[in-house]
């Protein structure tokens, strides 16, 4: 019954892709920092802390949006956020600027605050109460099954690259652009089941 509200399906979806855009990066960046740029492991964890700072300045102002627009419009102003974040690093090398690489982190933790909370919110919209607990697992586990599909796909594609070309740094920053690259275009495919979600300024026109 639950998969019966298109809402709810689109959120299952979503949250699986959202999965492999948002942790499977989360495992390539301190290593991105570790093997290319030659950051000590303090030094790459830190490198994320911009990340994280957006994100903690989006949760805020994502759940007033959600419950003022619908999760649908909240969800593809994240993706967009997201994509503006997570494109440079297709082109990323050891000769970018530190600076712009904390500043393009910093809107890349934005876009991604704004993602997973419209998809998990949204999911509940219109179940039955009874149903809470189920909806809830579900979430959680279609959400852990993405994140660790993107891990595990992201790495492989990079230690396939590398293992085909010489361990040169260029060839190094090339097998991460190509990881990158699957998760901008996972983050792509997102858009598709966002359009499926809850959309209140509809409601208000009718």
């Amino acid at each position: 019954s639950l998969f019966k509200r298109h809402n709810f399906s689109a959120s299952m979806v979503g949250l699986f892709l959202a999965g492999v855009a948002t942790n499977g990066p989360m495992l390539l960046l301190p290593l991105f920092f570790q093997n290319l740029r030659g950051e000590s492991v303090a030094i790459a964890g830190l490198s994320l802390l911009p990340q994280g700072i957006g994100m903690l300045l989006a949760r805020p102002l994502i759940g007033r949006l959600i419950d003022q627009i619908g999760a649908r419009f909240v969800s593809l102003a994240g993706l967009s956020i997201t994509l503006l974040g997570s494109i440079p690093f297709i082109f990323f090398d050891q000769h970018s600027a530190y600076w712009l690489l904390m500043l393009i982190l910093f809107i890349r933790g934005i876009g991604a605050g704004a993602i997973l909370s419209p998809l998990m919110t949204d999911a509940f919209v219109g179940a039955d109460h009874r149903l809470s607990s189920q909806v809830s697992i579900a979430t959680r586990i279609i959400q852990n099954v993405g994140g660790a599909f993107g891990s595990a796909m992201l790495a492989t594609i990079v230690v396939n690259y590398q293992s085909q070309h010489s361990h040169t740094l260029n060839h190094i920053a090339f097998s991460y652009q190509q990881g990158f690259l699957w998760a901008v275009i996972f983050t792509a495919i997102l858009i598709v089941p966002s359009l499926f979600l809850t959309n209140k300024l509809k409601r208000r026109h009718i």
